[in-house]
């Protein structure tokens, strides 16, 4: 088998750490780290072989910036890994499209997995039932020069959040529980929401757990599916998951399929759902693109990163890569005590200890790759090596750095 190249982006993310671990392991493969900064994780990782340092994604100079990368190295394949990116490089294929292998959707699949409206009504056609709809009755009442207090269609509590995919959506959702919070929250989200449009939906208040199906599809089949219970997450409703359960849900991910087929999906995908107290599902998004915890998944023994990578270059593996386990738990214990340290008015310690000290519970972190998955974040960073930090982002805008990893 030939190893292949991959363009890793978004270094800075933990998720990225997971996928260069993979394809080392899986395919031989040669990663090329991309970063802000000589700092960000992927690019202190022992899995990756080349560090390459870039502008921001919302730099007007990214693209430019990945299109010498390609130029001067030459990668089978570039692999995006958040919404950010994936979106940047979506809206740029074309620039890509004679020198590099991009393993994305259609453009029409990606734009009706970024609507959640879309997604919704077309989960209607394959029979999966979404959450009781006001965005309608509330979007006229919005237009009104004097609003009621709260529209009185609405039964509260009430679920907010944008209509269309963000990059950091977990900030701009909310559950109202009272009229008097409805117009702030609702104007709040809609500031944020691109193009001002929000949905506002009934909250599903089963289990509060979020159970996501991970699928694979090439050429309209499923080669890969993985479902998981998150049962604990930042912010602590419906944010990105601090404790999660394997917990393969075959009738879950049959639907989840059926979903991906109508809109003609190909590539990876998380699609995402909440449980009624009468035990029913009800679907709320896709999430097109490597989800906050894939790090379960991989651990698990559910290659997608690897899947993708080889079946975009046709890589003569034996499939399925990896062994998939049925059971398991994983907690991310960095995401968790973070959101400890910077709540700690509304957390309780103890609280945030048992969800990572449990001794059924395996740590998201790979010690083997210490320094990678122990560097502090970026805001931090900044503080501490500003100037340093600084100077990474202007040569980065001016021309892409690369280099050798160093100790």
């Amino acid at each position: 088998m030939a190893t292949p190249t991959v363009l890793l982006l978004d270094g800075g993310s933990f998720i990225s750490l997971s996928i260069a671990r993979e394809l080392t392991e899986d395919l031989d493969a040669t990663v090329i780290g991309v970063g802000t900064t000589r700092y960000s994780r992927l690019l202190r990782s022992r899995y990756c072989d080349v560090q390459a340092i870039a502008p921001p994604t919302d730099h007007p100079r990214y693209i430019a910036a990945l299109e010498r990368l390609v130029e001067q190295y030459r990668p089978d394949v570039m692999l995006p890994v958040g919404y950010d990116s994936t979106r940047r490089v979506e809206d740029s294929r074309e620039v890509f499209a004679d020198t590099v292998e991009l393993p994305l959707p259609s453009r029409s699949s990606f734009l009706t997995a970024i609507d959640k409206r879309a997604t919704q009504m077309r989960g209607e056609r394959v029979g999966l039932e979404g959450p009781t709809e006001y965005s309608g009755v509330v979007e006229e009442y919005a237009s009104e020069d004097v609003r009621p207090v709260s529209p009185p269609e609405l039964s509260f509590p009430v679920f907010m959040k944008p209509r269309w995919e963000v990059s950091d959506s977990h900030a701009t959702t909310a559950v109202v529980t009272h009229p008097d919070e409805f117009w702030d929250t609702y104007d709040r989200i809609a500031g944020d929401a691109p193009s001002g449009d929000v949905l506002v939906q009934e909250y599903i208040d089963g289990s509060g757990s979020t159970f996501g199906c991970g699928v694979f599809a090439w050429e309209n089949d499923v080669e890969l599916a993985f479902s998981h219970e998150e049962l604990r997450s930042v912010p602590r409703r419906g944010g990105s998951g601090t404790h999660l359960r394997v917990l393969r849900n075959r009738r879950l991910e049959d639907k989840a399929a059926d979903l991906l087929r109508e809109i003609g999906w190909h590539g990876l995908a998380l699609v995402e759902f909440k449980r009624r107290r009468d035990g029913s599902y009800v679907l709320m998004e896709i999430n097109p693109k490597f989800w906050s915890s894939y790090c379960c998944a991989s651990v698990h023994g559910y290659r997608f990163a690897s899947t993708l990578v080889a079946r975009t270059l046709d890589l003569e593996v034996s499939f399925p890569i990896g062994t998939p386990q049925h059971r398991g738990e994983l907690a991310f214990p960095l995401r968790e005590l973070h959101y400890y340290a910077t709540h700690r008015e509304h957390e309780h310690l103890f609280e945030s200890l048992e969800t990572i000290a449990h001794p059924d519970r395996t740590w998201s972190i790979d010690w083997s790759d210490y320094r990678a998955w122990l560097t502090p974040p970026a805001s931090i960073l900044d503080r501490l090596r500003g100037n340093v930090m600084e100077q990474d982002r202007m040569r980065a805008i001016q021309r892409p750095h690369v280099s050798a990893p160093t100790d």
